[in-house]
C-alpha cells in the first residue's frame, strides 16, 4: 500500500504565530483600503509631503480646515503600523534565510517607528488646530526627511522578506512578485512622485498573497515540505513549521 503523507499538528506557539500574521495582513489590507476611500472622500488632505508636489500652505491648509479628517486618517495609520509590523514579524517564520529575515524585520521596526513619528507630529498639529487656533507653519521639512526614510526602511524590510521567501509555490511565488513590484513603484516614486498612489496595489496585492499563505499553514492536512520547512525552522528560532511529514501504512 502506498504511503500517504499526514501532517502533524501545529505547537500551540507556532499556530499563535500564524495566526498573528494572518490577522496582521488581513488588517493591514483593510487599511490599505480604508486609505483610498479617504482619499476619495477627502480628496484635499495631503498627509504625505512626498506624494505630490505641494506648498507650505497647500499641505498646511487641511490640518487647519479638516482636522478631523486629519485624526481619523492618523487613527487608520496607527492601526496599519502595528498591523504591518506584526505581519513582518510572523512572515520570518515563513523564510529560509535567517539574516535576510532579521534585516527584513529589523528595517520594517524601524519604518513603523518613523511612520509613528511621523503620525504624532501630523495628530499633535491637527489637534492644536482643532482645539486652539488654526496653525501659521507646518514642520514641512521634519516631514519629509521623516516620509523618505520611512519609504527607504518599508522598501528594503519588503525586499529583504521577498530574497527571503522560499519560491516552492505558486502562492508564495506570486508574493514575492508583488513585493517586487512595490519596490519597483516605490524607488520610481522617489523619482516621480505622482506614481506614489500606484503603490497601493501591489501592496495589497502582497498583503493578500500574506495572508493566504499563512492562512494554508494553518489549515489543517496538508502535508509540509519537510526539508524546507525545517530550514525555515531554524531560521525562525522556534520553528517556521514544525509539522514535519510523517507517514502512515
Amino acid at each position: 500500500m502506498n504511503a500517504r503523507p499526514i501532517a502533524v499538528p501545529l505547537p500551540p506557539a507556532v499556530r499563535a504565530l500564524y495566526r498573528a500574521g494572518l490577522t496582521g495582513a488581513l488588517v493591514t489590507f483593510a487599511c490599505a483600503v480604508a486609505f483610498q476611500v479617504l482619499s476619495v472622500v477627502h480628496a484635499d488632505v495631503h498627509l504625505q509631503p512626498t506624494d505630490v508636489p505641494l506648498s507650505a500652505d497647500a499641505f498646511l491648509r487641511p490640518l487647519n480646515d479638516r482636522p478631523q479628517a486629519v485624526l481619523l486618517w492618523m487613527a487608520f495609520d496607527t492601526l496599519f503600523v502595528i498591523a504591518y509590523v506584526t505581519t513582518f514579524a510572523a512572515a520570518r517564520a515563513l523564510t529560509v534565510s535567517r539574516s535576510l529575515g532579521a534585516l527584513s524585520l529589523a528595517a520594517m521596526v524601524t519604518a513603523g517607528a518613523l511612520d509613528t513619528v511621523e503620525n504624532a507630529v501630523l495628530a499633535v498639529h491637527a489637534a492644536q488646530a482643532w482645539a486652539v487656533e488654526p496653525l501659521t507653519t507646518a514642520p514641512t521639512m521634519t516631514l519629509y526627511v521623516i516620509a523618505h526614510l520611512k519609504t527607504a526602511a518599508a522598501t528594503t524590510g519588503i525586499a529583504f522578506l521577498a530574497l527571503a521567501l522560499p519560491a516552492r509555490d505558486r502562492l508564495l511565488r506570486a508574493a514575492i512578485l508583488a513585493a517586487g513590484a512595490f519596490v519597483l513603484v516605490t524607488v520610481a516614486g522617489v523619482a516621480l512622485p505622482e506614481l506614489a498612489p500606484a503603490e497601493a496595489l501591489p501592496i495589497l496585492l502582497f498583503m493578500g498573497l500574506l495572508a493566504g499563505v499563512f492562512a494554508r499553514r494553518l489549515k489543517a492536512g496538508l502535508p509540509p515540505d519537510a526539508d524546507a520547512d525545517a530550514d525555515a525552522g531554524a531560521d525562525a528560532g522556534a520553528g517556521a513549521d514544525p509539522a514535519f511529514a510523517v507517514r502512515e501504512p
